[in-house]
């Protein structure tokens, strides 16, 4: 997959365009509008750039990340729960190409004592921290990835390579003349293959 990149604006018009608002690198909750006998729900995007892909060989994000949370209290307790979706680029482990997908947290629940964190709360670290953890540790393009071959190297989902593949050669074939000994094992004057000296 070809990295993407982006176009400068110059002067032929371009520089006429809206940027496109950045996505805030914190998500702090406001623990004041957290109601006594209900739940505060909140959601929003958070940077992609918090995840700190960019010299990760595997991983990199691929855009903001979408956030709903809940918080409510809970005794001396504030309560956190919700969930989080973050796109982002993987290299196949078979294949070794980016594929675009996403990842997702589908049980965020964290608890903060009230006391330390009388107007608000951040949440930031906790949310990275769950979103890293869903990163595949061997990710695959598609169920059927045909991955390269072991001699030339071709990306065989773009078809078959020229390779022939090495012929003869059997990993137990070594144990064919393998001989142990005049005696058997219990020095009863026999070969291992049952013959008399």
């Amino acid at each position: 997959m070809a990295e993407r990149g982006t176009r400068q604006a110059g002067a032929d018009g371009g520089a006429g365009r809206r940027a496109e608002p950045r996505p805030p690198e914190r998500v702090a909750l406001n623990v004041l509008r957290i109601p006594a006998d209900g739940e505060l729900e909140e959601e929003g995007e958070l940077a992609g750039e918090v995840l700190e892909l960019e010299k990760d060989p595997v991983a990199r994000s691929a855009g903001a990340i979408r956030w709903k949370l809940r918080a409510q209290f809970a005794g001396s307790e504030i309560l956190v729960r919700g969930e989080a979706e973050a796109p982002v680029e993987l290299r196949c482990a078979k294949c070794g190409r980016f594929f675009s997908t996403s990842v997702a947290v589908s049980s965020f629940l964290r608890a903060y004592e009230r006391g330390e964190h009388p107007e608000s709360l951040d949440v930031t670290e906790d949310l990275r921290e769950e979103v890293l953890l869903e990163l595949p540790a061997f990710p695959r393009c598609a169920p059927g990835c045909k991955g390269r071959c072991a001699q030339c190297g071709k990306d065989l989902n773009e078809g078959p390579c020229g390779c022939v593949p090495p012929k003869g050669f059997d990993a137990w074939s070594a144990l064919d003349g393998l001989v142990l000994g005049k005696d058997g094992p219990e020095g009863d004057g026999k070969h291992p293959n049952g013959a008399t000296k």
